[in-house]
């Protein structure tokens, strides 16, 4: 827990709130499937710098349209309370 913490507090919210990061592979997708639509995200990572480094590490594993994506937590209440205390 406390290394997640120090991750968050050193992390760029990069303006959004209750930050978080997701790797998406996206393939095309014509039956909305929520398991094929599931194994199309990784993570979360509480970095943008662990998100791209374990995506670097791992290439192998995704496709060369992924990418490391930023999203906002903030419909999460104990995720938001967690990041206010933090002041992210």
């Amino acid at each position: 827990m406390k290394e997640i913490i120090n991750t968050l507090k050193n992390s760029d919210n990069e303006g959004t709130r209750s930050p978080y990061w997701l790797i998406l592979d996206p393939r095309q997708n014509m039956d909305c499937d929520i398991h094929y639509l599931a194994n199309m995200i990784t993570g979360p990572f509480f970095s943008r710098k662990d998100a791209q480094n374990y995506l670097d590490t791992t290439r192998y594993n995704f496709s060369k349209r992924a990418k490391v994506y930023c999203h906002s937590g903030h419909q999460s209440e104990k995720y938001n309370n967690l990041c206010d205390k933090l002041k992210l």
